[in-house]
């Protein structure tokens, strides 16, 4: 899998910290497959656009990856979140309503390669 660029400091909320597995995923590329989840590179056109819709509903989203199945959710850290092991809160675009998150990182790549 090819590396990616995840969003510099000066881009993310005071304090927030990545998880330390997903600092080494960008860095190395080596990963599981998640499924239809392709991790977003911050440099990217996607990157760019992930990034400009970070508070669209009024939260404070740092966008990682995107699901091409249809649902086009955005899987994303609750930038408030000052631990180093954020919660994993998605940004839902197709107006259904849905609603989900997960407790971390670790939790998300579980999940996800399960439910794919």
């Amino acid at each position: 899998m090819p590396k990616f660029d995840l969003y510099p400091p000066e881009l993310l909320p005071d304090g927030f910290r990545y998880p330390p597995e997903l600092i080494d995923i960008a860095a190395s590329g080596e990963y599981v497959p998640v499924g239809q989840w392709w991790f977003i590179d911050a440099n990217s056109k996607a990157g760019r656009l992930a990034y400009s819709m970070r508070g669209h509903d009024g939260r404070n989203l740092i966008p990682f990856a995107k699901v091409d199945d249809g649902r086009g959710d955005v899987a994303c850290f609750d930038g408030s979140d000052r631990s180093g092991d954020p919660v994993v809160l998605m940004l839902v675009l197709d107006e259904s309503g849905r609603s989900y998150s997960y407790r971390n990182f670790q939790e998300w790549m579980k999940a996800e390669a399960v439910n794919s």
